[in-house]
């Protein structure tokens, strides 16, 4: 009889579900790294190369299909301050529902990455990375001031 116990709760214990090391879990079977977010070598590389580092690492980090809850609360813990994006009163395109924005300042230059992460329903349908960097006088995007 305790042999029969035994077996049955090495074969239970092989159907439990043990959660992956590194990610955390999301209902339709996507996950987010617990890794922090990577910003790349943004001190030292050229905008245009953050950037596009940055739109993969947010587009592959935030797929298509998770919660929008648990993107939010992902950038939150890596220091992004969320909220709702701001309404359109252009009737133009398709807002996001939540803008995140994290900014730093190092060398007299300020950057600032943004996730915007669009959703229907609490489920994400895509997702947009940005960055831009602002070093002494520059404007918009390291153009003129």
């Amino acid at each position: 009889m305790k042999k029969a116990a035994f077996a049955f709760a090495l074969l239970l214990a092989a159907c439990e579900t043990v959660p992956t090391a590194g990610t955390t879990g999301a209902p339709g079977g996507s996950s987010i790294p617990a890794a922090p977010i990577e910003l790349g070598d943004w001190r030292n590389a050229a905008a245009a190369e953050v950037l596009a580092t940055f739109e993969q690492t947010a587009a592959s980090r935030y797929a298509e299909g998770s919660p929008l809850s648990a993107a939010v609360g992902d950038l939150r813990h890596n220091e992004f301050n969320c909220g709702p994006a701001p309404p359109d009163e252009s009737g133009r395109g398709d807002p996001p529902q939540q803008v995140c924005r994290r900014t730093m300042s190092a060398n007299n230059c300020t950057h600032t990455w943004q996730v915007h992460l669009f959703a229907e329903g609490g489920t994400l349908t895509r997702t947009r990375g940005l960055y831009d960097r602002r070093c002494g006088g520059d404007g918009l995007l390291g153009g003129p001031g």
